[in-house]
């Protein structure tokens, strides 16, 4: 039966038309009121309203043209192309997209009148150097006049935002002797509307809900307003009263921005009803909701077949407890929105906290520079220097950081690259080096490359690790390292999860060749063949390595590794404290695949 079915209460009721659907060539029932006006609307949205069996009229504001004025002394007389219904002051509903953005090329057969009476022909004149040719703000001034002629009776108009604009146009008063032009004020794309509350245009993602609209209003828009954007703000109307300046109750906010900034509203006066929304992805669910739900309670008088009992919904018909109810569901969702804003701010402060890491892996030149000494800090190195800042007016190359230890100097380059190191830069630092134990008099100069390779790659993607066989082999023999800011990037989160210790991770820095950061003193216990339960339940064979339940163990797939914990020990089928010695079933904390190595940490006795 269409949208509006469930709306009737009786079928004798139902006043209906009926439209044969282009679809399916069926014959749909249509309701006769509201009777709706739809200005470009998209052609899904329309075709969903008629389908429904909303009464619509499909119209436009207007396309734009593009006019071939080519060089100057061209010009080119246009008329307008917007489609209202002649009797638009009859319609109970306006909907506007303001957001059109339709243009078609110039043809001169359709901006010339085949039958025209009088001695005047008036035509828009437009002239080189325009070459878009925008009707849209005086049709929408045209479109204002109409509505204004909608008297003595309640209607609504509803428009999906666009950029607030203004144009001036030309006229040209053709004659039989003579051309008059004649110059027209800017007409803005709000003209339909007497006074709109025009604000700054800003364009963003991040819409807000007033807690103060009604419930089920509020429960549509939140719906629909993901993947949703707006183009436009509204200033709040302030009115005069008894000496004071206060908001005009009659603009209810509905929507803003993350900066508060009105970004659709309803205005409501005795008669003439308009609400402005964001653009809205799904403009055809959210107007069938609307149509259905939200404009029988709002807008009774329009909507004369809805016998949904809406009215219900008004405060003088509230049921006991209902009040309490409705104020107890405002404030979990006012105490929602607090804790989302303070979850936002909590995201924002750790972005900024650790953006050091994300400069690890995307950033070159000084930048990768300040984010490396941020992370050399961080894992506890206490003398970190950036050499640049003692050394800008040298014209010899030194090193990007220094860093003083207990067992000598380490000197670090670091490069951030589109694609993967040359011989050269992998080599310079060792240069460098032998520069600073001359200086210092002693060989206790540690020599580190740091490379941010294919660096607008994807990590994971790159090439790991970018450096040849030869580049190895070459650091080995002159005693320096090799490293990738990516390895550095998974360092902080195998020391975040305990897998190695700072202190282990900055004696790394300090190989030669290939640096590698794995945990040390482990003991190797198995490689299981049986995986249970998705990889929670293994089978390992101990050989006089003792395990007990709550111990944590690490482990390695593909060099990478993680700690599990053991929840459970079985042996014959029983479960155990502790195992040393045989074949035990394990329970474990996360799963593991197949091909995995179980590691776990000696002791300090067994370190000793």
């Amino acid at each position: 039966m269409g949208l509006f079915s469930k709306l009737f209460s009786k079928k004798e009721d139902k006043k209906t038309l009926t439209l044969n659907s282009e679809e399916t060539g069926e014959k749909i029932p249509i309701i006769e009121r509201p009777v709706i006006c739809c200005l470009d609307l998209d052609r899904d949205t329309i075709s969903v309203l008629r389908r429904a069996g909303a009464n619509i009229f499909d119209g436009t504001l207007g396309s734009k043209v593009q006019v071939p004025n080519k060089e100057s002394g061209y010009q080119h007389r246009l008329l307008l192309n917007n489609n209202f219904p002649p009797n638009l002051h009859e319609y109970d509903i306006i909907i506007i997209d303001l957001a059109n953005s339709k243009t078609i090329d110039y043809k001169t057969e359709e901006h010339e009148r085949k039958m025209h009476t009088g001695k005047v022909s008036t035509y828009f004149l437009s002239t080189y150097p325009e070459t878009l040719f925008d009707p849209r703000p005086f049709s929408s001034s045209i479109l204002g006049g109409k509505i204004k002629r909608i008297k003595n009776r309640k209607y609504l108009v509803l428009a999906f935002s666009s950029e607030a604009y203004g144009l001036d146009y030309e006229l040209v008063n053709i004659t039989e002797d003579d051309a008059e032009i004649k110059e027209f004020p800017e007409y803005c794309i709000y003209s339909f509307w007497d006074s709109v509350p025009i604000a700054e245009p800003k364009i963003g993602k991040e819409i807000y809900l007033n807690s103060k609209i009604d419930s089920e209003f509020r429960s549509i828009l939140g719906k629909y307003k993901a993947g949703s954007f707006y183009n436009q703000t509204f200033k709040q109307p302030i009115i005069w009263e008894n000496n004071k300046k206060i908001k005009d109750e009659k603009y209810l906010p509905l929507m803003t921005n993350m900066d508060g900034d009105i970004i659709s509203y309803m205005e409501s006066n005795e008669n003439e009803n308009l609400i402005i929304f964001p653009q809205l992805k799904d403009k055809s669910n959210f107007l069938i909701e609307f149509l259905s739900k939200i404009g029988p309670s709002f807008y009774p008088e329009l909507f004369p077949y809805a016998t949904n009992f809406s009215w219900k919904e008004q405060e003088e018909y509230w049921l006991p407890g209902y009040s309490q109810l409705i104020e107890e569901k405002s404030n979990i969702t006012r105490e929602y929105e607090e804790k989302i804003k303070e979850n936002e701010k909590k995201i924002e402060d750790n972005r900024s906290k650790y953006s050091f890491l994300h400069g690890l892996i995307t950033e070159t030149g000084d930048s990768l520079k300040k984010s490396l000494i941020q992370y050399l800090k961080w894992l506890g190195f206490e003398k970190v220097k950036d050499c640049d800042q003692d050394n800008s007016e040298s014209l010899l190359l030194e090193e990007d950081i220094q860093v003083e230890l207990p067992e000598g100097l380490l000197i670090i380059e670091c490069k951030g690259i589109g694609g993967t190191s040359t011989d050269s830069d992998c080599n310079q630092i060792s240069k460098i080096k032998y520069r600073r134990c001359k200086e210092r008099k002693k060989f206790d100069v540690f020599a580190l490359y740091i490379v941010n390779h294919q660096r607008y790659l994807p990590p994971i993607k790159r090439q790991n690790p970018p450096f040849t066989e030869n580049q190895i082999q070459d650091a080995k023999n002159d005693e320096r390292g090799l490293l990738t800011t990516y390895q550095l990037f998974n360092l902080f989160f195998d020391i975040e999860k305990g897998i190695l210790s700072k202190k282990e991770a900055r004696e790394s820095f300090l190989e030669f060749s290939l640096v590698s950061f794995r945990p040390k003193n482990l003991i190797c216990i198995f490689e299981p063949t049986e995986i249970y339960e998705n990889g929670r339940i293994c089978i390992v064979k101990l050989e006089n390595i003792p395990l007990q339940v709550g111990e944590e163990l690490l482990i390695e797939k593909d060099g990478k590794f993680d700690c599990v914990k053991i929840l459970e020990i079985q042996e014959n089928g029983k479960s155990v404290n502790q195992g040393s010695h045989g074949e035990f079933g394990l329970k474990l904390s996360s799963k593991i695949r197949k091909k995995s190595i179980i590691w776990k940490k000696k002791s300090a006795e067994e370190v000793i």
